[in-house]
């Protein structure tokens, strides 16, 4: 997704790592940073698509500013390889 939406709808109120269960063993590491660089969120060892595994757009207990955010991730798939995947998402308040 390129976009998320944390404000307690219980729509879109995640980011989630998705991808091909087919094909990704596992997430290594997730994480979520700002603009500056600080490390805003991380989560590590879980499955693919997992809805209530992700970044719920708050840090240190407190609701993080709309904008645009950037997210790495290191994917371990089926034959052993990994890969390191990055990019970014606007959060929407």
């Amino acid at each position: 997704p390129t976009a998320f939406s944390p404000n307690g709808d219980l729509n879109n109120d995640l980011l989630v790592v998705h991808g091909l269960s087919r094909q990704v063993k596992n997430i290594v590491v997730f994480r979520v940073y700002d603009r500056w660089g600080e490390m805003l969120y991380q989560d590590q060892n879980f499955n693919v698509n997992q809805p209530d595994r992700g970044w719920d757009g708050r840090f240190r207990g407190q609701a993080s500013d709309p904008g645009v955010y950037v997210w790495v991730l290191e994917a371990e798939y089926l034959d052993g390889h990994l890969e390191t995947l990055k990019g970014d998402f606007l959060l929407i308040r």
